[in-house]
């Protein structure tokens, strides 16, 4: 359901506990727990920036406040074209790399704030 329509709907999570007798509250548990599930409708792409401390000791802060700047929304909102949604996350599992920056499931390492918005606009 989540790789089909990018988010799991209440709908969808009454239907789960129905047809696989699992109760709601222990799905919504799961569900809201992980951050790549999303409860809400996401954008196109969804970019996710790391927040580990490696990624903030290269400067991941600073890549994170521009993307929200040239994107114009805060952590977890979507781009009013509905193309972006931004995610600042704790790990991407590339600490040597960093900033890292995930868009869908592609990734990018060793970032400037140019490149990021270069590999945005090449998105549009």
């Amino acid at each position: 359901i989540q790789e089909t329509y990018g988010f799991i709907s209440e709908e969808d999570i009454l239907r789960i506990s129905q047809k696989r007798d699992i109760p709601k509250a222990q799905l919504y548990g799961v569900i809201s727990f992980y951050s790549m599930f999303h409860l809400e409708p996401t954008g196109k792409y969804i970019v996710r920036v790391c927040d580990s401390v490696s990624c903030r000791l290269n400067e991941s802060t600073t890549l994170v406040k521009a993307l929200k700047d040239y994107l114009k929304v805060e952590e977890n909102e979507t781009t009013k074209d509905k193309k972006f949604t931004l995610e600042v996350v704790e790990c991407l599992g590339h600490c040597d790399e960093g900033p890292v920056m995930m868009v869908n499931d592609t990734y990018y390492t060793h970032l400037t704030v140019t490149k990021a918005i270069q590999i945005l606009d090449s998105l549009e």
